[in-house]
């Protein structure tokens, strides 16, 4: 499924509907807008503060729009936030969660 998000607000609306889902399974996040660089997601394990990644939105080469580690890999795309969060929490996830 293709979402198109040319528009920076579409970015940031994308980044924040998953900071949302992360913070109710107990994440600690951040979204930095720095003038210059893609808008990004900080993600933070607050039990084990050395568990951190951020999180990009950026189409793939068939240009659907999805979350990206920015090792790179494809968390998931933007239109299932859940699955999203369900990878990331195994991510950052500290043992025993």
């Amino acid at each position: 499924m293709k979402t198109d998000l040319t528009d920076p607000r579409a970015v940031y609306n994308a980044l924040q509907s998953l900071a949302s889902e992360l913070e109710t399974r107990r994440f600690a996040v951040r979204l930095r807008t720095t003038k210059g660089r893609a808008p990004h997601l900080i993600v933070i394990n607050p039990e084990a503060p050395v568990l951190t990644e951020n999180v990009l939105v950026a189409p793939d080469s068939e240009g659907a729009w999805s979350y990206w580690f920015p090792w790179p890999e494809r968390i998931a795309l933007v239109t299932d936030v859940g699955y999203a969060a369900d990878r990331i929490e195994n991510v950052l996830a500290e043992v025993g969660r």
